[in-house]
């Protein structure tokens, strides 16, 4: 998902002092150009170094065979990009350096903060700018967005010469993104921006859901035509099955895994092996951290916050997120519910979990809650059809409370670029206008189709790249190809976005210090508590939530 920019041949002597104060606020960059190397900003020379996690192909391997592997495909799109900004600026050298994942970018980050040898810009998550900021060692660019000449919806033409650019404006950027990207710290500063986006959505197997009666049409196939993919074996239903609402609200939800249970006995009957995982689940939520997250905003049970004290940060360890847990424990006892730790083991010395997708196309799970990132996946079946829809709301009829209309909530997920203030001022400048020429119209439109992420641009919906996937949504069948199921599947994620960011739906978290840790304490007693197989009364449930609990909040405090 990104885009375009450039520049004036000579400027004044003045206009280049107003640069120098034009851009850059606190703790941002200080100057636009160095006036005793150039008047003519489309001259800046500077070296630009990215450090992200593109896996760079193999220098034995042609660049033909290179290109045609999924594997490179982010490289070469940045590779591509590149080229094209160095039409505009052609003294610029921007060099992308693959650092591995994004913790293993995060820990090269820490490593070269010490040594005082940061790049220029980093793909991180905001939980490791947290870090960065803390060690001072963070750049705010938020100057540069209203700059005169470099800002937001500025570009040059062939000579040189500043123009106006309608798809790298400031308007035009997902608003959402943009606002949350700096409410996420502290001092509402951006020492990051928005780059490749994505959600949650609730994929469903829709043959099922509409099914009446015994028995599914439809002749299995193997997916790619390679016969080690399992085929997609319909379940049998009962044959007093009715059709299934696509429930908008978590109660509606449950209700309907119930009536799936009843339905499919061959499906979900003795569905836990000898591990005690699940074999078949009517619901899964792939991350139990997205889930609990969620459910706190939707349900307003506090999670954590911007404050002085950790006391003030840290907020989960309260009753009503107790009641939360504990409700959803009872799903997960009634054999309706599970997140991906509870699935059966798809390689056990590893310890890895089946997918939720590969459940779905399995017959073995018929709600899946998944990152839009990976929607494609419900592709692999052979003869059903899934569908992506919006997830639903979670209000306090999940306790027997009122049920509410409101909207559901989705986390806005997918990596943003940091930017580091070890830069020289012309490499922070030059590292501005690659990050806009990255992310603007054509260029966030081309990543986001190639790998299902969401445009950060509203514009990149009207090119024809996006066109062509939104048109095709919604066109498929169970017997379609495919090819034919990736691109509506992928047309249908990006009509999620407009939707999502058109109500304002998405949720950022404060980031701090140990915002990473309360994730991932979160995320563990979720784990905890679900793996258990013993609490089955209210009473036993509730102790067992209780030390989850504690012992969740000490492994953060205790940090």
């Amino acid at each position: 998902m990104k885009k375009l920019m450039k520049i004036m041949p000579a400027l004044t002597l003045a206009a280049v002092a107003f640069m120098a104060t034009s851009c850059g606020g606190n703790s941002g960059i200080k100057s636009a150009w160095n006036p005793s190397a150039t008047e003519k900003p489309a001259a800046l020379k500077a070296t630009v170094t990215w450090w992200n996690n593109y896996v760079q192909p193999d220098a034995t391997m042609s660049e033909t065979d290179a290109r045609a592997k999924s594997t490179y495909t982010e490289y070469f799109f940045a590779k591509d990009a590149i080229a094209e900004f160095n039409k505009l600026y052609p003294n610029i050298t921007v060099t992308q350096v693959y650092k591995g994942g994004y913790g293993d970018i995060q820990k090269a980050v820490n490593t070269a903060i010490n040594s005082g040898d940061t790049p220029s810009m980093a793909t991180c998550y905001g939980d490791h700018v947290a870090g960065y900021i803390k060690a001072g060692a963070a750049l705010d660019v938020s100057g540069c967005f209203d700059d005169k000449y470099i800002g937001f919806g500025k570009t040059v033409d062939a000579s040189g010469t500043i123009v106006d650019d309608a798809k790298t404006t400031k308007t035009d950027f997902n608003q959402n993104y943009l606002a949350n990207e700096g409410k996420q710290y502290s001092d509402g500063l951006y020492y990051s921006m928005p780059y490749s986006k994505s959600a949650e959505t609730m994929a469903i197997n829709q043959t099922v859901f509409d099914k009446v009666g015994a028995g599914l049409a439809g002749t299995p196939s193997f997916v790619y035509n390679k016969p080690t993919v399992p085929v997609y074996v319909p379940p049998v239903a009962l044959a007093s099955k009715a059709k299934y609402d696509v429930p908008t609200n978590w109660s509606d939800l449950v209700a309907v895994a119930r009536k799936m249970k009843a339905d499919f006995p061959a499906t979900f009957e003795n569905n836990v092996d000898s591990d005690g995982l699940f074999t078949a689940v009517p619901i899964c939520w792939d991350s139990a951290e997205n889930m609990y997250i969620s459910f706190s905003n939707m349900l307003g049970i506090p999670y954590t916050a911007n404050g002085a004290t950790v006391a003030d940060q840290v907020l989960f360890n309260n009753a009503d997120a107790k009641k939360m847990v504990s409700q959803i424990k009872k799903w997960n006892n009634e054999g309706l519910f599970a997140t991906q730790n509870q699935l059966y083991f798809s390689n056990k010395a590893k310890g890895y979990h089946q997918y939720s997708s590969t459940m779905v196309t399995n017959g073995k799970c018929f709600v899946a809650f998944s990152s839009t990132a990976g929607a494609t996946y419900f592709s692999d079946g052979g003869s059903f059809l899934a569908t992506l829809n919006e997830t639903p709301t979670a209000d306090a009829s999940i306790y027997g409370g009122t049920k509410t209309t409101a909207k559901s909530k989705v986390i806005s997920q997918g990596p943003s670029l940091c930017f580091f203030k070890k830069a020289s001022e012309d490499e922070q400048k030059a590292t501005w206008m690659w990050y806009k020429f990255l992310t603007g119209t054509d260029n966030t439109a081309k990543l986001g189709v190639a790998k299902s992420y969401f445009p950060v641009r509203t514009s990149s919906y009207s090119t024809a790249t996006v066109q062509k996937l939104t048109n095709a949504s919604g066109t498929v069948t169970a017997a379609s190809s495919y090819a034919d199921k990736k691109s509506a599947y992928t047309g249908d994620v990006y009509k999620l976005d407009e939707i999502y960011a058109k109500d304002s739906r998405y949720i950022s978290t404060p980031v701090f210090d140990l915002s990473s840790a309360c994730r991932t304490a979160v995320g563990n007693l979720m784990k905890t508590v679900l793996d258990d197989k013993t609490a089955t009364t209210d009473a036993q449930i509730e102790a067992l939530v209780e030390t989850a609990f504690s012992d969740a909040y000490k492994a953060v405090v205790t940090q």
